[in-house]
């Protein structure tokens, strides 16, 4: 019996950590801006939107800001491949997903 609590207690606290989500940058990504608004038109050119996600209740053991840290890093990711620089969150976060808009914009328009 107190085999089976101990048990129950180890599966319980790996799946915690298993919820908390780690999400890593990668290298290409690292010049990658989040810009705060949507007003980049005059020096970047719109490439798309991408959606990201986070295990949708990822949200529900970490804090609004990891959890927003976490999709911003997704999006920088993303927006390598898209030939993008510069990351916009176009949405709220919704079941630990985020629409983002992604740019290409020249240094000027990253001040």
């Amino acid at each position: 019996m107190k085999n089976l609590k101990v048990n129950g207690l180890l599966l319980a606290f790996a799946g915690i950590i298993t919820a908390c989500s780690f999400v890593s940058l990668n290298p290409q990504a690292q010049n990658v801006a989040v810009a705060a608004n949507s007003n980049l038109a005059n020096n970047c050119k719109f490439l798309g939107n991408t959606n990201v996600s986070i295990w949708a209740k990822a949200d529900t053991f970490q804090s609004q800001k990891s959890a927003e840290s976490q999709l911003d890093t997704l999006a920088r990711n993303e927006a390598v491949t898209m030939g993008g620089n510069t990351v916009v969150a176009e949405s709220a976060i919704n079941n630990g997903q985020r629409t983002y808009g992604v740019y290409n914009c020249s240094v000027k328009g990253l001040q």
